[in-house]
């Protein structure tokens, strides 16, 4: 009998975890209608003022079929934020949208080891993921969420903030220019020149040596993706030819026509830093005053500190101190 509650115990308790919702983790789900699609996205607000009109935030983040909500056998999760949201729920609704083709919500334990969702025959991520992580799907998904979240009652539509980090700083620029309704960008970690493929590029360079040819091989890998660049299959261990054309495109002209408040966020020790270093010399050029930049001194991609020995420090965490500069820069504007 002593066993037999014990199994009973353990098989509920496994249920229990089976069964996770967003809704278990703080989180309001909201599913809309895409093309052939069904979208999901959750929304995290302070407890007690889900409905209360706020303005909103939204946070797209970087690359990979990563699903939103990620949690452990002892009940613990990993946000979809990076910062802490006790930031910012004070004063917004934040926002993160999943990406398609994978779980809304999923146990650690049945993703790879890069936090991917994979099919489990060809362990790549699945098909509906590689054929629309592009720039222009991504955009206009977005686009028509914003859409949706301005009629909601709890929605202040005087300020919508768009903050994109990584890959996501590209979709959230592409949102600012084409959707009227965005009010403020911050654009995180983003290289504005040849996104993706400069990004691939200049971290070779690091690791390059006399006997590799790792960045021979990224400009064949280029010239492969501009013979076919909408090609959706994934190979070479990089994303669908779409996705590296779309992300490779130049941002600096977007930036020059907008005329919105934006912030710039970066590491200095990011791979990325020399090229946002340059668009700052562009935008001074141009006397784009609406454009700030705030870089974040021996801070590599996530802003985590390097070391002197050039290690990461990841005792360091330096998000919420990101965090707390952008909210402080949105209420400036």
């Amino acid at each position: 009998m002593k066993k037999l509650l014990i199994l009973i115990s353990i098989l509920i308790a496994q249920n229990t975890f089976a069964q996770k919702t967003v809704e278990d983790f703080g989180y309001t789900h909201h599913q809309i209608d895409f093309q052939s699609d069904k979208v999901d996205f959750i929304v995290k607000s302070k407890k007690g003022e889900e409905n209360i009109k706020k303005p909103i935030l939204i946070f797209i983040q970087g690359s990979l079929a990563k699903p939103l909500i990620k949690y452990t056998d002892k009940g613990n999760h990993f946000s979809p934020f990076s910062f802490s949201t006790e930031i910012f729920t004070e004063e917004f609704h934040l926002i993160s949208i999943n990406k398609p083709g994978v779980p809304l919500i999923i146990n650690k334990s049945e993703l790879a080891d890069n936090g991917e969702f994979r099919d489990s025959k060809s362990n790549l991520p699945p098909k509906n993921y590689t054929e629309k992580a592009n720039l222009d799907f991504y955009t206009e998904r977005n686009n028509t969420i914003i859409e949706y979240l301005i009629k909601q009652p709890w929605t202040d539509t005087n300020k919508i903030v768009i903050a994109g980090h990584s890959e996501g700083s590209s979709v959230a620029v592409k949102m600012a220019i084409t959707n009227r309704n965005v009010t403020h960008l911050i654009y995180s970690g983003g290289t504005p020149y040849y996104s993706r493929i400069l990004s691939i590029i200049t971290q070779d360079r690091k690791l390059e040596n006399e006997n590799t040819s790792w960045v021979k091989k990224d400009f064949d890998y280029w010239k492969s993706v501009n013979d076919k660049p909408f090609e959706t299959s994934r190979e070479h261990g990089y994303n669908a030819n779409k996705g590296t054309y779309s992300f490779s495109k130049s941002l600096n002209e977007d930036f020059k026509r907008l005329t919105i408040p934006v912030l710039i966020s970066y590491g200095t020790k990011d791979a990325a830093c020399p090229f946002n270093d340059l668009l700052r010399v562009e935008m001074i050029q141009e006397n784009k005053t609406n454009i700030d930049f705030e870089s974040y001194l021996n801070r590599e991609h996530n802003y985590f500190e390097i070391t002197e020995n050039g290690q990461i420090n990841y005792e360091k965490f330096g998000w919420d101190l990101v965090g707390k500069a952008w909210l402080k820069w949105i209420n400036e504007k």
